[in-house]
């Protein structure tokens, strides 16, 4: 797990990945669901085997569509793998893709958007869009430590989504500050499980921009009073 959704934490992947490699016959297989386009993750530079994720987080599309790159090592090592099944079945994926198809009948619409998007990303160019996660990241992360807390350590704080524990709730419950914010046309979600109440979320991902973190942040302060 790269980057963890539900409490904001972005996990130190160099330092697992290199203690990975001390161990040859494990591959390394990454959840990059809420991190892959947004953050830099060298494949080949790391030694992963597999990153896979969703377009529903910082591909910023509906959801549908898994994304994923398979290193020659494990493409190799699947083939030796009896039953190994239909969805994960590299070999046959990679006869669709040279033609290029997809095994079974597309979603065609999402696969539109997210040529769409690819497009987009490619224009904006790969460091000008971490950039831009970084900088939004940045000035949530300011606001929160003035006027909450965080769930996480800030030393594995996410580029993409902020948990934040809600250090008010004596003045205002999460329920009541979701809504607030949802009436005046803003949306931040609650947490996750046990931490439902107890903290909430602010996504920085996909097409957001600064101006738009700015006004949810000035709203906010609004809500609070501060």
């Amino acid at each position: 797990m790269h980057n963890e959704t539900s409490t904001g934490v972005m996990n130190p992947l160099e330092e697992i990945a290199a203690v990975a490699k001390k161990f040859p016959d494990i591959v390394v297989l990454v959840d990059c669901v809420s991190s892959l386009s947004a953050v830099r993750v060298d494949m080949d530079g790391l030694g992963l085997d597999m990153t896979l994720a969703g377009v529903q987080k910082a591909f910023a599309l509906p959801p549908g569509i898994a994304v994923c790159t398979v290193s020659e090592r494990l493409f190799e090592k699947s083939k030796k793998i009896p039953g190994r099944g239909f969805y994960f079945n590299f070999e046959q994926l990679e006869k669709y893709a040279v033609r290029p198809q997809t095994p079974t009948t597309p979603a065609m619409a999402l696969f539109c958007g997210l040529h769409e998007q690819l497009g987009r990303m490619l224009r904006e160019g790969s460091e000008a869009r971490e950039r831009r996660h970084r900088e939004m990241a940045a000035r949530v992360q300011d606001w929160v430590r003035e006027r909450f807390g965080f769930f996480a350590n800030e030393k594995y704080l996410s580029p993409t989504i902020t948990c934040v524990r809600n250090t008010r709730k004596e003045k205002i419950s999460t329920d009541d500050f979701r809504k607030a914010l949802r009436e005046r046309g803003l949306l931040i979600a609650n947490g996750y499980g046990k931490l439902k109440g107890e903290t909430f979320r602010i996504g920085h991902m996909g097409d957001l921009t600064l101006e738009d973190v700015d006004t949810l942040l000035r709203t906010a302060d609004e809500v609070l009073g501060a």
